[in-house]
């Protein structure tokens, strides 16, 4: 984090309730930028013929990887296209290829490959759509506050999905929160991959991660040490508490 932002992440988090992230997204899908986009999206997406006319328009892909924390795949056209329309019971293809849950899930979510654009049809798929799209809007928008807020939120949010090291490794958001809260040494993040998963499950209990207070407990250290990095001279007391 910039020295800039003197806001504690950890005291933000412990604010977040559920209703107050609510109406923090409903106030944000209402603003210029955001409604703009959304509004967009919705009156395009349904004049899609066919899978590439969604994926040849910028607009309409960079909304779809920002609602599924991706934005910053838009700088890989060819690849995010391919998996976009990839066939999944293909082991060989590109998406099964990829250790991020991220590029499973837009895959299967819109289905290209066996459903064209059934699913651009579908009410009830875009209304997920743009809702997905509002959450990932509001997390980024709180890193505006503190930049450790929007990787907090987002590991709290996929953590659940996963099973293996790997799709932590895999995963730059994941992996990074796991990192600083489990303090993984940089001899272990540069040394042997199999070995650095085999750290990884032995820090976090892969069958727990469906539990929130068990999550929660991770964020916190994340955030509580990401405080410190920032201003060692006020974290101290708030370590104390994962001794």
């Amino acid at each position: 984090m910039a020295d800039g932002f003197a806001v504690s992440g950890y005291a933000v988090f412990q604010s977040l309730t559920a209703e107050k992230i609510a109406v923090g997204q409903a106030k944000l899908a209402k603003s210029g930028v955001v409604k703009g986009d959304i509004e967009h999206f919705r009156a395009k997406v349904a004049k899609c013929k066919t899978p590439d006319d969604f994926l040849k328009d910028y607009r309409l892909l960079k909304f779809a990887l920002t609602a599924y924390s991706m934005e910053d795949q838009i700088q890989y056209p060819a690849r995010i296209k391919q998996i976009f329309k990839d066939d999944p019971s293909n082991k060989s293809a590109l998406v099964n290829r990829m250790t991020a849950s991220g590029y499973k899930e837009l895959n299967a979510d819109f289905a290209f490959f066996s459903k064209g654009v059934k699913n651009l049809q579908d009410p009830k798929f875009i209304d997920k759509v743009v809702k997905k799209y509002e959450q990932s809007q509001y997390e980024i928008s709180l890193g505006n506050t503190n930049p450790a807020l929007t990787d907090a939120l987002y590991f709290q949010r996929k953590i659940a999905g996963v099973t293996n090291g790997y799709q932590i490794i895999g995963d730059p958001v994941l992996f990074a929160v796991a990192k600083t809260a489990l303090n993984i040494p940089q001899a272990a993040v540069t040394g042997d991959v199999k070995r650095l998963k085999q750290w990884i499950e032995n820090k976090i209990d892969l069958k727990k991660v469906s539990q929130p207070a068990y999550v929660k407990k991770i964020v916190d250290r994340f955030l509580v040490l990401k405080d410190v990095e920032t201003r060692q001279s006020s974290g101290g007391g708030l370590l104390d508490m994962f001794a």
